[in-house]
């Protein structure tokens, strides 16, 4: 393998990067907007995306809904300081 070829980076892994950063984006968004009901919203704009058979959407929200689903404690805190 040449030099040059060894030291390629990957270009999926900036879509990766891209991609993990507009999840957390929008985990964010969903806690602020939707407060407690942030992971309900997450699954059902992953539900909508699906029907509409918006396979990059449906990913993208599924992945906002496990984001939200893996910090019950963030979730709680949000429900009861309101």
């Amino acid at each position: 393998m040449s030099k040059l070829l060894e030291h390629n980076p990957d270009p999926s892994c900036g879509a990766d990067v891209q991609h993990d950063v507009a999840v957390a984006a929008a985990v964010e968004l969903a806690m602020e907007f939707y407060g407690c009901d942030a992971v309900t919203a997450a699954a059902k704009r992953a539900i909508e995306a699906r029907d509409l058979d918006r396979e990059s959407h449906f990913r993208f929200w599924v992945n906002v809904f496990k984001t939200l689903k893996s910090q019950p404690n963030l979730i709680a805190e949000i429900c009861h300081s309101g």
